[in-house]
């Protein structure tokens, strides 16, 4: 049985694979924020140190997750690619580590509502 080779993988691939992971990583606790009634940031909370509602926060995980999965379609030919598939790790979980440490150490009172 022959494995089915990947086309030549180009340039663009890597960080289209680096992104979709990290919207993936973000859209885990905004989407969770939902039904755990979590006041998070967001963009259009209104500037640093604002929350955004726990509904603006599942539809800005939706889209994120959206997005996410439009740019793993636009390289849908080269996720067979283990490279591919472990930058789209690596940058989900170095981005989460990061939203960890820059959301985590921030006094943000009124979280819970």
């Amino acid at each position: 049985m022959t494995a089915i080779a990947s086309p030549k993988r180009g340039w663009h691939v890597l960080p289209i694979a680096a992104i979709a992971g990290m919207l993936f990583a973000n859209a885990l606790p905004h989407t969770i924020a939902g039904p755990l009634i979590l006041w998070l940031p967001t963009p259009f909370s209104g500037g640093p140190g604002t929350l955004s509602s726990p509904m603006v926060n599942v539809l800005w995980g939706l889209s994120n997750i959206a997005i996410g999965a439009w740019l793993v379609r636009v390289i849908r030919k080269w996720t067979n690619d283990p490279g591919v598939r472990w930058t789209m790790v690596i940058a989900a979980a170095a981005f989460l580590v990061f939203l960890t440490w820059a959301i985590g150490s921030l006094p943000l009172p009124g979280r819970f509502r």
